[in-house]
């Protein structure tokens, strides 16, 4: 699929805010807000534009951890791991990757204690090898998608 600047206004409108008014996109790019209604049903029917969601601040809600980890393990066992680490309480996202290690992972917790909670946990893991840790230090918007609320119900 081939972009004009058109298209990427939308984009680039609609990723600072998905509730931007089409006339406002519109008047900005020149063009009828009709243009920009046949223009963001192209985008999603060709699959650029995959509904629309809000982002969300984690340490807002307690979440004072927030850090990648990453796994090294062999090749033929990737799959297996990354589906026990997505069932950790903490993980937000887990995938394959490729470089020096072969899982990618984030994980958004309440402390530094339950980060290491889950550094052993997944160290405990069949098949695991290594386990690289980066805690985030700047503020951090996280698609609500990938972001277990439910753990924000329990006592603290």
């Amino acid at each position: 699929m081939k972009f004009d600047d058109t298209d990427v206004r939308v984009l680039r409108n609609l990723q600072k805010d998905a509730r931007t008014n089409f006339a406002d996109i519109a008047k900005e790019c020149g063009v009828s807000v009709d243009t920009i209604i046949k223009r963001l049903q192209r985008l999603e029917k060709n699959g650029v534009v995959k509904g629309t969601t809000i982002l969300l601040e984690p340490r807002l809600m307690g979440m004072d951890c927030l850090a990648s980890l990453e796994v090294n393990v062999d090749a033929v066992d990737v799959q297996e791991v990354v589906a026990s680490m997505r069932k950790q309480p903490g993980v937000v996202f887990c995938t394959p990757s490729m470089g020096m290690q072969n899982i990618f992972a984030i994980a958004v917790l309440r402390s530094m204690k339950e980060l290491n909670i889950l550094r052993e946990s997944i160290k405990g893991l069949t098949h695991v090898k290594d386990l690289k840790t980066s805690i985030w230090v700047d503020d951090v918007l996280l698609c609500p998608e990938n972001f277990e609320l439910e753990q924000l119900k329990e006592s603290r």
